[in-house]
């Protein structure tokens, strides 16, 4: 039995396969005033160096809103967009060039769908991302 198991994890790729990630921080996101809403978020590393966040969020937004992903700074001076959710967990990219202690704070907002990129000023949750 132990025989087989080890051939199936060689085999499957195992913890520390090709697929391996390594998470780097993480955060709760806690609702605004307004939104009945809870949330996480988490930021892994891939073998290759490539740094995906995945976000969870229980929330509903307005007919015609959707959800959308920012990394913001610690002093709100600056954001940036790192895509739209599809459902209750979404996983985006995050730029190579985007440093995590200057951007630590992870909002979800909802936006209308109106093609105006810049975020609402409507956030549903927001939270600080901490290293693991």
């Amino acid at each position: 039995l132990l025989a087989g198991i080890g051939i199936g994890v060689a085999i499957d790729g195992g913890p520390a396969g090709p697929e391996a990630t390594t998470v780097l921080a993480s955060a709760e996101l806690d609702a605004f005033p307004g939104w009945d809403a809870v949330g996480s978020a988490t930021v892994e590393q891939d073998a290759a160096g490539e740094r995906t966040i995945r976000v969870d969020l229980a929330a509903d937004v307005p007919e015609g809103e959707v959800r959308e992903v920012w990394l913001i700074r610690g002093d709100a001076s600056g954001l940036v967009s790192l895509g739209l959710m599809d459902g209750d967990t979404a996983r985006l990219v995050v730029p190579a060039g985007i440093d995590l202690d200057e951007y630590p704070l992870v909002d979800v907002s909802a936006e209308p769908v109106d093609g105006d990129p810049a975020h609402s000023g409507d956030s549903i949750v927001r939270g600080e991302l901490r290293t693991a």
